[in-house]
Order: structure tokens, then sequence, then C-alpha cells
């Protein structure tokens, strides 16, 4: 019922120059959704914004605001309404936002977080068995017993170049979420941004540490679950509930909002051998280098003559790869 009484967008700001639509949605009793934008057609210098605001909200230290929750387009805002009101929150929110007129000013604090993969690993490979043999015979995205291929085929580019590409560029944590110390990672390069459908329908079991993709985004598995994300393979832990590593003291997620993941490809003997130093030995040292992003710097090389042209060509194989791809 649209302008109802079942109508969930409680609110919203007009999309300016520089920040698209604002969707104030109601999400339950003690949550309140901020989308920007009403179609995923969000910009990586969207999400630079977004992740700015979030850290003004959450400086003024809100009373009745117990967390927030970024995403790839929305903020999710969780709060205790014997505290504070919704209407409350969404003018706190309104000033936030208007307190930000333009993305150029914005500075974020962005680790790279480096971390080996190796592909087409045995652990990810039973998961597509399994898959194969329990949910779906006839999966048009298993070739030759696994995703690679598929994804290759999708964006119109070779295996080699599709691991050429996913190494290449850093990876950016928009947010957490989805699953428990997850994060939504966009390739920073657009240049190399594949796209690919995910699983229909997902899989019932998926190894901690698999490294996959659904649609432009990138995921690494916390923990065996289940999923839908096409694979390239396995990394190293970046979940610890026992909080027993010195990384995890703190708490058991690895990433943090704004950070970075770069990765450089490994054998899985290696990548399997972490995992002790990790989980048993606790003595793994995790390679994480300090940085920052600038948004405007970011925004100029990414507007530059050579990026655009290397975003168009991309986009073409996509067109045409999708189309020679099965349907999922």
């Amino acid at each position: 019922m649209k302008n109802g009484k079942f109508d969930v967008v409680l609110d919203y700001m007009p999309a300016t120059q520089g920040r698209l639509e604002v969707l104030f949605r109601q999400a339950g009793d003690g949550f309140l959704q901020v989308e920007y934008g009403r179609e995923q057609r969000a910009l990586l210098q969207d999400s630079f914004r977004m992740l700015a605001i979030n850290d003004r909200i959450a400086a003024k230290n809100f009373n009745g605001l117990i967390e927030t929750v970024p995403g790839i387009r929305t903020n999710l805002l969780h709060f205790d309404p014997g505290k504070v009101t919704v209407a409350k929150l969404i003018d706190m929110v309104k000033e936030a936002e208007d307190s930000m007129q333009t993305v150029d000013d914005v500075v974020l604090e962005s680790r790279i977080i480096n971390l080996p993969i190796a592909f087409e690993d045995s652990e990810t490979k039973k998961a597509v068995e399994k898959y194969a043999k329990e949910v779906r015979s006839d999966a048009p995205n298993i070739i030759n017993g696994y995703n690679l291929e598929y994804i290759a085929l999708c964006n119109g580019l070779t295996v080699k170049e599709v691991k050429e590409m996913f190494l290449s560029t850093e990876w950016f944590n928009s947010g957490g979420g989805f699953w428990p110390g997850g994060a939504f990672l966009w390739a920073m390069d657009p240049r190399c941004a594949l796209v690919v459908p995910k699983y229909n329908p997902p899989r019932t079991w998926t190894p901690e540490g698999a490294v996959g993709i659904g649609g432009p985004c990138v995921f690494t598995y916390t923990t065996p679950t289940g999923g839908g994300y096409q694979l390239f393979g396995r990394t190293i832990p970046v979940f610890q509930f026992a909080c027993k590593h010195p990384m995890f003291k703190d708490g058991p997620f690895l990433y943090r909002n704004a950070d970075r993941v770069k990765f450089h490809e490994a054998t899985e003997k290696e990548v399997v051998e972490i995992y002790k130093h990790v989980h048993e030995k606790t003595d793994y040292e995790y390679n994480i280098e300090k940085g920052v992003i600038k948004a405007k710097d970011y925004i100029e090389w990414f507007d530059s003559e050579k990026i655009q042209a290397g975003i168009k060509l991309l986009k073409e194989k996509q067109e045409k790869g999708i189309k020679a791809a099965p349907r999922l």
C-alpha cells in the first residue's frame, strides 16, 4: 500500500549534486534503515560519503542509539524506542546529512589487509561437489567441477584474466553485516569490477575462509555456512569467536568499515598451514598497513579519461559475456 498506513518509507531527503536520495524506512520497533537511492546504482564514492556520515552520527553519542550497521548503500540504525523516538532519530540523521554538502573533503581511515588466496582449493571444491550431488546436478555455473569458468564467461574474460583482475585491485569494505564478521568488498579499480549472478538455489555448505563473488561484491566466509556466491578459492581466517589470537583480542572480527583487502596468490598448503597458526598456535602475524582514502583524489582518478575508457571496455565485455552465459 503506497503512502498509506502500511508504507514503510517514513521520510526522505531529495537527491542533491553531492548525494543520492535518502529514504528512511521502518525496519522493526527498534530499527531504522537509511537507504541511499532507490536502485542498486551507488558508486564507491557514495559509500565513502555514507561511512563519513556514519562516523558523524557515531560521534554524537546520541542517547538511545545502540549501534549502526553500514551496508553497500544502506545504514541500519539500532535504537532503544524507550529512550528515543524514530522521528528524533531521523532528525539527527538529517542534521548529519545537511552538514556534508560535498564528498570532496572526506578522508577515511583505511587499513590495507593483505590476504593470501589459494584458487580452486580442495575445500571449496568439496562445497561445489556437494552442491552438484545434493542440490542441483545440472547447475550451469559449475563448469569442470568449479565456478571460475562461469565467472569468466559472465564477464567475457578468460580464467587467467579473472584471476589477474581479482589480484590487481584492492577491495573496499563498505560495511559489515550479512553474516558475523563479514564484509561487503567492492573493487577499488572499476576496471576490475567483476559481476556475476549468485547460485540458484544457494549451497547448503561453504567452508570457513571461502572467497566468493555475488553481483559486484566479494565476500570472505567467516565460518562454515550455506552460501550463494560463486567461488574463487580460499583465504585465511578473518573471524575468531574464541578471540584467542592477539589480532582478535578486542573482538572476533578482523574487518573494520573502510578497510581495503589486497589478495595475493598462495598455495593451498600455505593457506592451510596458516589456519593452525591462527586458531591453534595463535602466532600468525597478519600483514596490515595503515592508510587513508581521500575521496577527492579517488574521484579525480575515477573520472579520468583512462579509467573511464577501461570501465567502458569492461562493460562491453560483460554485456556480451552475460548474454553468452547460461541462465541460473
